[in-house]
This record gives structure tokens, sequence and C-alpha cells, in this order.
């Protein structure tokens, strides 16, 4: 059974999000390609003023964990750059 991770990132500049986002593609590619090695179904980035929430289905709870523990650096450094808060995480089960 699939189940749907939200994450939201506080503090958010969005032109920074944008700028680390263009001078850092080889971070970004990393994770692509493990969340699609991982069993990740969608991605979707949503964002307002100040923040950012990620929605992403993933084929099990499983593939997620697996996921966070591979990119857990990559995602630190890439909140770092960007200067973004601590995220929150939910995971939601699809039923």
């Amino acid at each position: 059974m699939s189940i749907v991770v939200t994450v939201r990132i506080p503090n958010v500049n969005i032109e920074k999000v944008r700028e680390v986002a263009e001078t850092h593609k080889e971070l970004h590619a990393k994770l692509r390609e493990s969340l699609k090695r991982n069993g990740c179904i969608s991605h979707r980035r949503l964002y307002n003023e100040n923040e950012i929430l990620d929605i992403d289905e993933w084929e099990s709870e499983d593939g997620l964990r697996a996921f966070l523990t591979e990119m857990g650096p990559t995602i630190r450094e890439l909140a770092s750059l960007r200067g973004t808060g601590t995220p929150e995480d939910k995971i939601w089960q699809v039923y």
C-alpha cells in the first residue's frame, strides 16, 4: 500500500531556493535519481511567500526510509545552502 508524505519547509526565501537549484544542479539530479530508485511515485512542490510544501507519494514506507538514509546528507547540504528552516514531515496512509 502506498503512502503520502508531506514536508513543510518554513522560513523560505524562494529566490534563494531557485538560485541554489540553478547553481547546484548536480545535487538535485542525485535527489531525483534516488527518489525514482527508491519508489517515489510522484513528487509535487508548492510554495507561497515564505514556505515550501512537498507532497510525495511512495510505493512504501520502506522506500521512503531508504531514500532518507541515502540522501540525508544531501538534503541537509541543500537546506544549509538555502538557509531554510527545519522541515516538518508527516506520513499519511492511502486507503
